[in-house]
């Protein structure tokens, strides 16, 4: 496999899968569908709760704040510098922002299925 460069500024911001979101693929990987996604959650954006069965995700928060509702019916708050691992087929969200959005990478293993 040869290696693989690109800067971020010289990919667009296209539609994620759900309202007020964007996402920059970074890198798709050709040999087993993994991908790592730099994604921008403009203010009071919501992800509906989900789960990958197929990929584990690895996300880290780059800036702002992005709030999950636990189980327990408590927020947990992610801020810039928190890492959150989600094994495939862990529900997790939805989450919310707040005034300020948020952008985080996330790193999937495997297909988005």
């Amino acid at each position: 496999m040869d290696r693989f460069v690109v800067h971020e500024d010289n990919l667009e911001w296209v539609p994620a899968d759900f309202p007020r979101a964007q996402m920059k693929v970074l890198y798709m990987d050709p040999r087993g569908g993994g991908q790592i996604l730099l994604l921008r959650f403009e203010p009071y954006c919501e992800m509906p709760g989900h789960a990958h069965i197929s990929s584990d995700e690895a996300a880290y928060v780059l800036e702002g704040e992005l709030g999950q509702q636990g189980a327990d019916g408590e927020e947990e708050v992610f801020r810039a510098g928190h890492f959150a691992f989600f094994p495939a087929g862990a529900e997790h969200g939805p989450f919310t922002t707040g005034e300020e959005g948020c952008t985080i990478i996330s790193v999937f293993y495997g297909p988005l299925s």
